[in-house]
């Protein structure tokens, strides 16, 4: 297992706007150009998401569960994929007119050796970061 702490990103809106991006279901997926997306609400405050993405240069499936704590954040337990059997937290702090991010959590790998996990992880969070950085910017705006 692996401890990952990913901090100092910023979106370029306030949190608002993030929190209605995330909750945009579709269009949060199309951002990440996930395939075949599924999504199932569960008892309590739980949701699983299922969905097919290239991850390392080959097709993956993903599937995690989580809930959302809003405003602070939202906790993952992935379930299927690279990441299987890792947990993590992503939580968000307004700042006026931007909205810091921070992502902490433990990760595992059956595939990715141990030695690589945090930079694989690293990687495929920036690539997500990158991607709802550019579709909350094209967001029309609330009614």
């Amino acid at each position: 297992m692996v401890f990952v702490r990913d901090e100092g990103s910023v979106y370029n809106a306030p949190i608002d706007e993030v929190w209605r991006f995330l909750a945009s279901g579709l269009s949060h997926s199309e951002a990440h150009h996930h395939r075949n997306a599924q999504h199932k609400s569960l008892p309590g405050f739980y949701s699983e998401d299922t969905w097919e993405e290239d991850f390392e240069g080959k097709p993956e499936t993903f599937t995690v569960r989580w809930t959302t704590l809003r405003p602070l954040g939202v906790a993952y337990d992935v379930l299927q994929g690279p990441f299987v059997g890792s947990k993590f937290f992503v939580y968000y702090r307004a700042r006026g007119d931007k909205t810091r991010v921070t992502i902490v959590g433990d990760f595992v790998s059956p595939t990715i050796p141990a030695a690589r996990v945090e930079a694989s992880v690293l990687a495929f969070f920036a690539r997500e970061f990158e991607e709802d950085s550019a579709a909350i910017a094209s967001m029309p705006p609330a009614k």
